[in-house]
């Protein structure tokens, strides 16, 4: 077929559409072709996947946007597309033959053989169906593909003739009524409640608020508690001692060593803290109101069996939600044990105006090498150190840190210093 012939071909049968690179959002400017699901020459119908593109946003589908043969492709596998930009070629059906009036369709088959003329009164058999409505073979595929009735569609073309503009206009009335209607939907199923803070929430934002403008040092540190373990399991036989209340008195110890970790610090006096002798240790709770912080006083003067009994007061004063004003005030350091509910290491944030908080994390039964490099199960808790990096530089907290988790993982070496 030389040139002229397909040219004529075309203007008769096929009219070739430039697919533009649809807009995908997020102000994505561009788009990668990653694979095409398609060649030159296969025949796709309107919203068949044609290609795979990547942004730095998404991955997506590329649908067509026509029902037709491909006639080119515009780029390769990896290479880039502009939005907007040129993406592929489709032969579709000509509107040229969908105008044509069914006259001159009449003329052209007197002029053929038999089988044209049989051809031509089907098709004008069918055209009488549908109410007498007027369209060519490919409308009435379409319009049964899509689902539209012939017989309610006013045609735009000569004689009322339905074209496939009018489907398509069809179509996308079809698509904003759906969207109209899930929209509605949607508003009606929309159940948000708007929900007043509690005077617990309400301390906890103000506190949270000023920790947030805090320069903080972090630290995380794994402790192997088995030697622990087995000596609590000795003291609980006279009596039900914790491991918060041996982490306590541990902590109250290495305290001793470190006491400017047991200080606040006034930012209005920029360039003075306070230390405490009295070591005030704040303990997290988690309360049926909230989260409370109420604080064991003068740690340091009380035995492991009367810190127990300070915090099984103070945990039961917090679910009856009746701890008192000097109960929650003049903390000097923190403790919070999110172990107890769940987790293994945390990002604490400081009570002010105390500088350092340690989160503990959930005991757990792991897997470790001995001294022998034999695996035995050990006994393992995380700690996460949050301090005040205007007070305590980071050396200072390693040594603590050290110094504690000697107490911790040899138990006995702290009975020395125990009153």
């Amino acid at each position: 077929m030389n040139i002229y012939s397909r040219f004529l071909s075309r203007y008769f049968f096929g009219t070739v559409k430039i697919f533009k690179l649809p807009d995908l959002g997020e102000k994505i400017k561009e788009a990668t072709i990653k694979k095409w699901h398609v060649k030159i020459g296969d025949q796709v119908n309107e919203f068949d996947p044609v290609a795979d593109v990547s942004t730095d946003k998404m991955f997506t589908q590329i649908p067509s946007n026509y029902t037709g043969k491909i006639h080119k492709l515009f780029h390769q596998e990896d290479e880039t597309c502009l939005v907007g930009g040129d993406f592929l070629e489709i032969e579709i059906e000509s509107d040229n033959q969908e105008s044509t009036s069914p006259q001159t369709n009449h003329h052209q088959v007197q002029q053929g053989d038999t089988k044209q003329q049989e051809i031509h009164q089907t098709i004008q058999t069918n055209n009488t169906s549908s109410n007498h409505k007027l369209a060519t073979p490919a409308v009435r595929h379409l319009a049964k593909q899509k689902g539209i009735d012939l017989s309610k569609i006013q045609g735009s073309g000569k004689d009322g003739r339905i074209l496939k503009t009018d489907l398509e206009k069809v179509g996308q009335s079809t698509k904003e009524q759906s969207s109209s209607s899930t929209k509605i939907n949607i508003k009606s199923e929309s159940t948000s409640t708007v929900i007043k803070m509690s005077d617990f929430q309400k301390g906890m934002q103000k506190s949270m608020t000023e920790a947030n403008t805090i320069p903080h040092l972090y630290l995380k540190e794994e402790v192997d508690l088995t030697e622990l373990a087995l000596m609590r399991e000795q003291l609980k036989k006279e009596k039900n001692i914790t491991f918060m209340t041996l982490l306590i008195k541990s902590f109250s110890l290495a305290l001793i060593k470190y006491p400017i970790l047991n200080s606040t610090y006034d930012p209005t006096k920029q360039f003075e803290y306070t230390q405490h002798l009295s070591h005030n240790v704040s303990v997290a709770l988690d309360s049926p109101k909230g989260l409370v912080v109420p604080n064991i006083k003068n740690v340091q003067n009380l035995s492991i069996s009367q810190i127990q009994d300070e915090l099984n007061r103070l945990r039961t004063l917090g679910e009856k939600g009746q701890l008192s004003f000097n109960e929650l005030s003049g903390g000097t350091i923190c403790l919070s044990n999110i172990g107890t509910i769940g987790g293994t290491y945390t990002g604490p944030l400081i009570l002010a105006p105390q500088v350092c908080i340690v989160g503990i994390g959930r005991l757990m039964t792991v897997p470790r090498y001995d001294a022998k490099m034999n695996i035995v199960p050990r006994k393992i808790m995380n700690l996460s150190f949050g301090c005040d990096h205007r007070v305590i530089d980071g050396a200072t907290v390693a040594r603590f840190n050290n110094v504690w988790k000697t107490y911790l993982e040899n138990p006995t070496s702290m009975f020395i210093h125990l009153k």
